[in-house]
């Protein structure tokens, strides 16, 4: 099933429940209103008055809060026309284009429900509806505007059965319990902020290779070139030089994505400068492309003419250079899994199986240790401590993932499996190629 939105939480903790919420009203709004054939998708972001207040004023420069925020990405009329091109289109598991973004005050839902008399789950779903149609282009400021919008969000409410009930005190004690939690959130530490930045890091690097085509074909290459670079006797200054390069040019084409989203979120008609910050962007993929052409030129070119068994031979008497090239590959190829397993093109992936990318690393390198320790010591006992240690630092890892709840159970062991095995192979080529 195709995923409607993504749910972002900006200083404000996590709700299973409201995110249940959410997800229903998206889909229903996406029904009603024809999206759920197209591929868009729209992003909500969950926050606080201060957070909002200071979205309010840099983007609309109003300095005040308010209860929730449309940022829509398309005209009406061009949304229009998007939506009966791709509407055509079958295969709903092509990239996803965004609508637009949604960003809501949770406290000031909470206050809005108990000044209204009704529900925080009837309040917080006519935000998301409110916002939606705003994403969609309508508008309330004008009465004729506001008879046109106001029955399409009541329509989308009656649909999913929410109503005006009267929840006044239960409101009033959740609006309490979200005020001492973010009285308490003003007092972490800044480590709380640095795990969530590593955590931001981690998405960005997940959406990129997941989302980006370009990106994609990077990774297909790199794994192809590392696995090359299996046959050639580099030496460590090289082999650094070689993995910097693969690095380079994907982090250039994270920037072009990266500058391309912000162009297109504050521009959407054609401009000069936007054009120029697009093909800057764009040339400093190519100058880094251009950059990995004269490096390779440089490492294989005099090696080339001296293709034979011995060469190939290389990849099994360079045990470090074999272990540090099946990691890159493990960890291009987890990359490549979880994007596969987050389309919805495989359904088994996407509910049971989504990989989870710290356990394949884990495992891999787990494996790797398990295969070299008998040419790192000939102490039988030290090989035991050796070997245990770095099993039980793989379990932790794979626990962490199920405590944190980022994975279910098979998800680990899917992925500890993947690890291994990836590893198995390769090392079983290269000793194949030993014995020839």
């Amino acid at each position: 099933m195709k995923e409607n939105c993504e749910i972002i939480y900006k200083n404000i903790e996590k709700n299973p429940k409201n995110e249940s919420t959410i997800k229903e009203v998206v889909e229903e709004c996406f029904k009603q209103e024809g999206l759920d054939k197209t591929n868009l998708y729209i992003s909500i972001t969950l926050t606080n008055p201060e957070e909002i207040e200071k979205i309010n004023k840099q983007y609309r420069n109003i300095d005040k809060p308010t209860d929730v925020l449309s940022f829509p990405m398309f005209e009406k009329e061009e949304l229009d026309k998007f939506i009966e091109e791709n509407s055509k289109n079958t295969d709903i598991n092509m990239q996803g284009d965004i609508l637009g973004d949604v960003v809501i005050s949770i406290p000031k839902v909470y206050e809005q429900a108990e000044e209204y008399g009704h529900s925080f789950e009837r309040e917080l779903a006519y935000m998301v509806v409110h916002g939606f149609y705003h994403l969609m282009g309508y508008d309330h400021i004008e009465e004729k505007d506001k008879k046109i919008m106001r029955p399409k969000e009541e329509a989308i409410l009656d649909k999913l059965g929410i109503k005006r009930e009267t929840s006044t005190s239960k409101a009033k004690e959740e609006l309490n319990e979200i005020k001492n939690k973010e009285k308490n959130n003003k007092n972490k530490t800044t480590n709380s902020s640095s795990l969530d930045a590593w955590k931001n890091a981690t998405n960005g690097i997940i959406y990129a290779t997941t989302t980006q085509r370009n990106i994609k074909i990077q990774l297909v290459i790199a794994v192809f070139v590392v696995i090359i670079s299996l046959f050639f006797n580099l030496n460590r200054a090289e082999f650094l030089c070689f993995l910097f390069t693969i690095i380079l040019i994907l982090f250039a084409e994270m920037c072009n994505t990266a500058i391309e989203t912000v162009v297109d979120l504050y521009v959407d008609v054609y401009h000069p400068k936007a054009k120029i910050a697009k093909d800057v962007a764009a040339g400093g993929v190519v100058i880094t492309a251009i950059n990995a052409l004269i490096v390779g030129y440089f490492l294989f070119f005099d090696k080339l003419s001296n293709i034979s068994l011995n060469f190939i031979k290389n990849v099994a008497e360079s045990p470090i250079h074999l272990a540090f090239s099946t990691i890159v590959i493990v960890i291009i190829a987890a990359l490549a899994l979880i994007a596969i397993a987050r389309t919805n093109k495989y359904k088994v992936l996407n509910h049971k199986f989504i990989p989870s990318g710290f356990t394949t690393f884990a495992f891999a390198a787990n494996t790797i240790i398990w295969l070299m320790v008998d040419n790192m010591t000939n102490n039988e006992a030290i090989n035991i401590v050796i070997l245990t240690l770095s099993l039980v630092l793989s379990i932790l890892v794979a626990a962490s993932r199920i405590d944190a709840k980022a994975h279910k159970l098979s998800e680990v062991i899917f992925s500890a499996c993947i690890g291994i095995m990836l590893v198995l192979i390769i090392y079983g080529i290269a000793l194949g190629v030993m014995q020839i």
